[in-house]
């Protein structure tokens, strides 16, 4: 078992699952971590602080992205991460393919994505694109106390009045 594969389904255009792919602010904003990511093939990356590593293997801007993957535990260094998006009604379908995978590292690889990766993107992106709720103006209110009409204040003294007599 060394190829993990993986979909998800994002409630984002494909533009937008690309800039989480993409751009180092938007991987910081939902890994927590500094990335380096220049785009364009040949160049090499390193994302949670160069604990991860790799060279930018394809890019065919919002369809498909092909990268090195080389955890800094890893013996291996011919693995592999294929990205490939997808429109798919108001979202986009996201297929990883992941070959080469760590035999001892498979487990946690396979988890982490959903984890600490898209499962994170899925998140932050879904999470931007819920309608925030309306905020209703509160109506101002006086600070003076309602006075009651001067007619009512008779009436209700007149009561009080019989009240006593009975």
């Amino acid at each position: 078992m060394d190829k993990i594969e993986q979909t998800y389904e994002i409630a984002a255009s494909p533009e937008e699952v690309w800039r989480a792919l993409t751009d180092p602010e938007l991987i910081r904003e939902w890994s927590g971590a500094a990335a380096e990511f220049p785009l364009q093939a040949g160049a090499k990356y390193s994302l949670w602080d160069g604990s991860i590593v790799g060279e930018i293997i394809e890019i065919i801007p919002e369809q498909k992205l092909v990268q090195t993957w080389k955890p800094q535990d890893w013996t291996r260094t011919d693995s592999v991460v294929t990205f490939a998006l997808t429109p798919q009604g108001k979202g986009t379908r996201v297929d990883l393919v992941h070959v080469n995978v760590e035999e001892s590292d498979y487990e946690g690889t396979n988890e982490g994505w959903d984890i600490y990766y898209l499962g994170e993107i899925k998140r932050m992106l879904e999470a931007r694109a819920k309608p925030k709720p309306k905020r209703v103006a509160a109506k101002k209110r006086s600070t003076k106390t309602a006075k009651k009409p001067k007619a009512a204040k008779k009436t209700s003294r007149a009561k009080k009045k019989v009240t006593k007599k009975r």
